[in-house]
């Protein structure tokens, strides 16, 4: 008997196959978080340097860095693997086309299609206008979803006595897989920055920073405390009165680092006690 030869570069065995994906994952896994570290040293520095501080000074370590890197890596992971497997179901999948007749079904469509394509721009607008300005116009707003009914309007009045609706499942697969690596690689090249700008403005305009990179694990976290003096015979200069609001930065070696008014104060912990949560104007 004459037995094919073992396709070439695929593992033979179930541990090979398991040794292969463990290996990829591996691999996957050490440069999303490669790079996640990098940037994400980066994004710190120029948060925190915006204050005249250096991370270290805020309890940035490189522990600290490497677990929120790791954490991100298996989020790559995910990423890729579950567009890997779109890929896949992609290449199996084959276009099918569908003759509308209903003059209802042809109204409902042609409203879900111009108002969807209105929805989706009007959405892509706001998420640019906050991160250029921190809101969005509601005229503009406006003006686009007016637009979309003006749209639905036309086609429903010249609406084809049939629709013929193609859907070819492989396109929307490759590019939904493409979507999600997009996505990855805008949040490792690209957010850091911006999200560094926009949240050093948040803190100085006295609002509370909370930027998750997990559940109960932030990547960074600015609270807005009271500060009360441990001694209140010899309190520490520059402390602000118990009434007024500040952000805590952060901290290392017993000394934490608070913004208030355009300055950081750098007290050390064992004088004073910060109450929290804080609310500026409470």
């Amino acid at each position: 008997m004459i037995t094919a030869p073992p396709t070439e570069g695929a593992p033979a065995t179930l541990t090979a196959q398991m040794s292969h994906w463990f290996g990829q994952a591996a691999q996957i896994v050490t440069g999303v978080s490669g790079i996640s570290y990098a940037f994400g040293w980066l994004a710190t520095a120029r948060f925190y340097g915006t204050f005249g501080v250096d991370p270290e000074e805020a309890g940035i370590t490189f522990g600290w860095l490497a677990i929120r890197a790791f954490l991100i890596g298996l989020t790559g992971l995910v990423v890729f693997v579950i567009s890997r497997r779109l890929l896949q179901v992609a290449e199996r999948s084959a276009p099918v086309v569908h003759i509308v007749e209903s003059r209802g079904a042809i109204a409902v469509l042609s409203f879900v299609c111009c108002m969807g394509t209105a929805g989706l721009v009007a959405l892509c607008y706001v998420g640019w206008a906050t991160t250029r300005s921190g809101n969005a116009d509601t005229v503009a707003v406006t003006f686009i979803l007016l637009a979309g009914a003006v749209s639905t309007a036309l086609v429903l009045r010249w609406r084809p006595p049939e629709v013929q609706m193609g859907w070819n499942t492989s396109l929307w697969l490759r590019g939904l897989a493409g979507a999600l690596l997009g996505f990855l690689g805008v949040s490792l090249l690209l957010l850091p920055y911006q999200l560094s700008d926009h949240l050093a403005a948040d803190v100085r305009a006295g609002r509370e920073v909370r930027l998750p990179v997990a559940p109960g694990v932030p990547a960074l976290q600015v609270t807005q405390v009271r500060l009360a003096a441990v001694d209140s015979q010899s309190p520490p200069s520059h402390l602000p009165s118990f009434t007024t609001c500040v952000s805590r930065l952060g901290g290392a070696s017993g000394t934490s680092l608070y913004y208030i008014d355009g300055r950081v104060l750098r007290i050390a912990d064992q004088n004073v006690i910060a109450l929290g949560p804080c609310r500026s104007g409470s």
